[in-house]
């Protein structure tokens, strides 16, 4: 080989090192995008962006409310969007479809369900007593979540009950005050209803003012199945792969919103988040008492998912799969109903990050214990000091 192919050969390498090294340098980013639905599980990345949590980590959040859970799903999987806010029903259709997302984080869980009735309905007084009858649900994905947890709840009452014992019937949340006004008893009666199953910061109101009394507690429910209901926080494969430094990053913020939320003594100012939030995107005023009522009915003091939450989506997925038929009936073709098969979810939560974020914290807690152990000196004038020698006064001069 020639020197000069030599020089050449030699410069084209130190060019492919500083490439490597460049990339390899390249910078964490500073900007993430997340959506999520309005609701509960939305509170930790309000509360981080609003007190600061994300802003340490040097990230700044832009958020996306939206309404469709398809959509989120639809950008998350294309890299439009790098960190979403879930239900355990995507969770299973991701899992289903092999979608380029993991869960990496517990958006809450929790959230606290019963099942009521109007005020005047004398006749349904325990669970049992729902056979045969349709019990309503909300719409929307994050309140399908309901559905599988019913269906336990039947099967695990006693007497047990099948699928095929209630009917399900779906409304908006407009019109839950309708079904508990007396004027829709004929109607409500003739419907064979049995009671409402229905998210309790939606029902607390109706049974404070006694238009409506509940006939399964969440306690009762709880009790009953063993549910957890753990909400999964999405991110994006891409950013994942290209920049899991962010991901940790945004994780450990999300982490530290989570413990400020469960924390009674920031209550005050995570309510006062909410209702900004609310204000903001809804136009209207989220009086407090409603405020705190969204605030506790769900837990934010878990941040990692657990083989046992894991568990619980695989079963949810079982009762979805064997009520399919039920539930999608309208779908013509069984091969095209949803949750044909239970999907293997486990692959796609990634607990590493959340279990990283938690040491994190845990470690500048330690630290800042340990600086406040550190002796700071004694103050002077202790009683049992000893006064410092005093040097003799020198005799004044004589003129």
């Amino acid at each position: 080989m020639s020197a000069m192919l030599k020089r050449i050969a030699v410069v084209a390498l130190l060019l492919a090192a500083c490439a490597t090294a460049s990339a390899q340098e390249t910078p964490s980013r500073s900007i993430v995008r997340l959506s999520y639905i309005p609701g509960n599980f939305a509170l930790p990345v309000l509360v981080g962006i609003e007190h600061g949590m994300f802003a340490r980590e040097g990230l700044t959040v832009s958020i996306a409310p939206v309404t469709d859970e398809s959509i989120i799903m639809r950008s998350l999987t294309a890299g439009a969007t790098d960190f979403a806010i879930g239900s355990q029903s995507v969770l299973l259709s991701v899992a289903q479809n092999k979608l380029d997302a993991r869960v990496v984080a517990i958006a809450g869980y929790g959230r606290e369900m019963e099942l009521i009735v109007p005020a005047w309905d004398t006749t349904t007084k325990s669970f049992a007593d729902i056979k045969g009858k349709s019990v309503v649900l909300l719409n929307g994905i994050h309140n399908f979540d309901a559905v599988p947890e019913l269906y336990r709840g039947l099967a695990l009452s006693k007497p047990p009950m099948r699928l095929s014992d209630v009917s399900i019937q779906f409304i908006a949340l407009t019109n839950l005050e309708q079904i508990l006004d007396p004027k829709f008893r004929t109607i409500y009666t003739q419907r064979k209803v049995g009671g409402i199953f229905v998210f309790r910061e939606y029902t607390s109101r109706y049974v404070n003012e006694k238009k409506a009394r509940v006939i399964t507690s969440n306690a009762d429910l709880t009790k009953l199945i063993g549910r957890l209901g753990a909400q999964p926080l999405f991110a994006s494969k891409l950013i994942i792969d290209r920049d899991p430094k962010a991901v940790q990053r945004f994780v450990r913020g999300w982490a530290r919103a989570a413990q400020q939320i469960s924390d009674p003594a920031h209550k005050a100012a995570v309510v006062r988040t909410l209702q900004i939030y609310y204000l903001r995107q809804h136009g209207g005023v989220l009086e407090r008492e409603v405020a705190e009522l969204y605030v506790s009915a769900a837990k934010y003091d878990r941040v990692a998912w657990t083989d046992e939450d894991i568990t619980e989506v695989t079963i949810n997925g079982k009762a979805l799969s064997a009520a399919r038929n039920l539930l999608f009936a309208g779908i013509k073709d069984p091969n095209q109903r949803p949750f044909k098969d239970v999907p293997d979810v486990k692959s796609f939560v990634d607990s590493t990050y959340a279990k990283k974020a938690l040491e994190d914290l845990e470690g500048e807690k330690k630290a800042k214990a340990a600086e406040g152990d550190k002796p700071k000196g004694e103050a002077p004038g202790k009683k049992d000091d000893k006064p410092a020698a005093v040097p003799p006064t020198a005799p004044p001069k004589q003129n």
